[in-house]
């Protein structure tokens, strides 16, 4: 089969994709070597590690930074907590911008347009400026120091329901009609059908909520002052700025506060790279639909 084939106009000049090449080699050094350092620091001994300059390889690799922040500030328990926080909110997440895109998306929904632009402006409010009426809230509700409150907060959001609505509005109207007509009823015509056609949408929203869950620092420090119960990126704050609040020792060496934001960091890097198919095409169907 012949592939198509740019014209004369349609291709850039020689000296503009030079220009983007070497633009593109740029950024990807100027955001590579940062990430490449961590890394080689974090295998690096404790001498090599505090040594000035930039890492780029360590000499000798070792994981002596790995295990010393894993047993002496006990991180496998805010690990813990923020798997078991982001994955249990990511699911409650998920399933109620499904249940409020597949509302939304119906033809004769009465005040549509109305309950639509309050989401919306729901969308316009930054977090300061509600910071103090959720800490109120979640106290009233008995909520502070707890798992529930970190689950809770968040579990739905303006962007998640336009998107799961833009997703749901691409499937033909015949097939509920045809479900409805054979009997079936509205939690199976939005579970057989309409989840089926729009597991790109509900993996874009779940990977996105997951990255946000997973790196919330803003919550946890409202909501959580039990140390017991913080979630990896505030101990990981606390190992790199104030490791006295965190570790019984004097001094933790810069392999071992490298190898804490390795471990931070990866869950994270491991999803993307499962997940990044989605991306294109929920994020462009969610910014160009109505």
């Amino acid at each position: 089969m012949m592939q198509p084939t740019l014209s004369k106009k349609d291709r850039l000049p020689t000296a503009v994709r030079v220009f983007n090449v070497m633009m593109l080699v740029f950024i990807v050094m100027l955001m590579g070597f940062p990430m490449l350092n961590v890394l080689a620091v974090s295998l690096s001994t404790q001498a090599n590690s505090d040594s000035p300059g930039m890492v780029l390889w360590p000499n000798p690799p070792t994981f002596e930074g790995y295990s010393f922040i894993w047993k002496y500030t006990n991180l496998a328990t805010p690990f813990f907590n923020t798997v078991y926080v982001s994955v249990v909110g990511t699911i409650l997440h998920v399933i109620m911008a499904s249940l409020a895109g597949y509302i939304l998306c119906q033809p004769n929904l009465p005040l549509k347009k109305s309950m639509t632009t309050f989401i919306l402006l729901t969308m316009t409010v930054p977090y300061e400026l509600t910071m103090i009426g959720i800490y109120a809230v979640n106290k009233d509700l008995g909520l502070i120091n707890t798992y529930t409150g970190l689950i809770v907060n968040g579990m739905i959001s303006g962007f998640s329901v336009f998107l799961m609505r833009n997703y749901f509005q691409a499937v033909p109207q015949s097939l509920a009609e045809s479900a409805r007509i054979d009997g079936a009823s509205e939690l199976r015509i939005f579970s057989s059908i309409y989840l089926r056609l729009a597991v790109s949408g509900i993996l874009t929203i779940g990977t996105l909520e997951l990255i946000r869950r997973w790196n919330n620092i803003t919550i946890t420090v409202t909501l959580i002052s039990d140390m017991k119960k913080w979630t990896l990126p505030v101990v990981l704050r606390f190992i790199l700025f104030d490791q006295t609040s965190t570790s019984g020792t004097s001094y933790i060496f810069a392999n071992a506060k490298m190898a804490a934001v390795v471990l931070t960091a990866l869950p994270l890097v491991l999803l993307y790279f499962f997940t990044q198919s989605f991306f294109s095409s929920g994020i462009m169907i969610g910014s160009i639909k109505e």
